[in-house]
C-alpha cells in the first residue's frame, strides 16, 4: 500500500541468502501461511522452489490448530506470524515432541513473545527457532535470532525475543535523532543498509528522500525503519517499539 518499489536485485540475494542460511534440499517440505498479498510470501515461495523443496499450502481452516496438518504432510519447515503459533498454543497443539519432522520455525511479521518460541520449541525438538525481522522497504527480512533454549529466556527483553544479526549482504545502525550512531546499549532507531534496501517508493520523491537517507560520516543509503531498538554487548538487536 505504501508503493514500495523492490526491485530484482533486492529479492534475489534475499533467496539466495536464505535458501543458504536453511540449507534447504529437494527433501525438504515448507509451509506456505502467508497471503500473497504479504510480502514473506515470497519467502514461502522462491526460497523453496530456489532449491526444489516441496511446497503445501497451508488451508486457511487449519491455520490456527496447524498440528494435524503439520503432522500429516511431515513438514520440515513452518513459517508463519508468531500471532499463529501463540494460537496453536492457546488451542493445546504445542505439546512436547508435537513436531517431530520439523527441522526449523521461522517466525516474522510480529513481535514474538518468548513464553510462544520456548512452546515451540518443546514442541518440535529436532528443530531450529528463529525469529526473523524486516520492513517491505528492506526487502522481506534483513535481520535473524536463533532461539537457544539455554540462554535466549535470559538474554530477551520486554518478553520478546530478540531480532538478532543483519543477515548476509545487510547492515544496521542504531541512531539518535540527528541519525548519529548511539552507544550500545543505547535506545535509538534502527538503520538498515545492503544490497536488500529498496529503490523508495513510487512516484512519491519527498516521502523517498525523508526515508532514504545517507547518516553523518557515512556513504552508504540507509532506510530509516521508524523502529526503536537497543543493540546488547553481544551484538544482537532488541526491538522496544516504534
Amino acid at each position: 500500500p505504501k508503493g514500495v518499489m523492490v526491485a530484482h536485485r533486492n529479492v534475489v540475494p534475499f533467496v539466495a541468502a536464505m535458501a543458504e542460511r536453511y540449507e534447504l534440499d529437494e527433501h525438504d517440505r515448507c509451509s506456505q501461511t502467508f497471503d500473497l498479498t504479504f510480502d514473506l510470501s515470497v519467502f514461502d515461495l522462491f526460497v523453496t522452489w530456489e532449491r526444489g523443496a516441496c511446497l503445501y499450502c497451508v488451508p486457511e481452516k487449519t491455520l490456527l490448530k496447524p498440528g494435524g496438518f503439520i503432522r500429516d504432510t511431515e513438514l520440515t519447515m513452518w513459517f508463519s506470524v508468531p500471532s499463529v503459533a501463540m494460537f496453536a498454543k492457546r488451542f493445546g497443539q504445542l505439546k512436547p515432541d508435537a513436531f517431530p519432522t520439523l527441522r526449523w520455525s521461522l517466525f516474522c511479521g510480529e513481535a514474538l513473545p518468548v513464553e510462544v518460541a520456548d512452546a515451540w520449541a518443546a514442541a518440535a525438538p529436532s528443530s531450529v527457532v528463529e525469529n526473523l525481522y524486516g520492513p517491505t522497504e528492506a526487502t522481506i527480512a534483513c535481520t535473524a535470532y536463533r532461539w537457544d533454549g539455554e540462554r535466549s529466556r535470559a538474554l530477551s527483553r520486554l518478553g520478546v525475543v530478540p531480532i538478532g544479526r543483519p543477515t548476509p549482504g545487510m547492515r544496521a545502525l542504531v541512531v539518535d535523532e540527528a541519525l548519529r550512531e548511539v552507544p550500545t546499549e543505547s535506545p535509538g532507531e534502527l538503520l538498515v543498509a545492503g544490497q536488500q534496501v529498496t529503490l523508495g517508493y513510487l512516484d512519491d520523491p519527498e516521502r523517498t528522500a525523508a526515508a532514504f537517507v545517507v547518516p553523518p560520516g557515512l556513504e552508504d543509503l540507509h532506510y530509516r525503519t521508524g523502529d526503536r531498538v537497543v543493540l546488547d554487548e553481544a551484538g544482537d538487536l532488541h526491538y522496544v517499539g516504534r
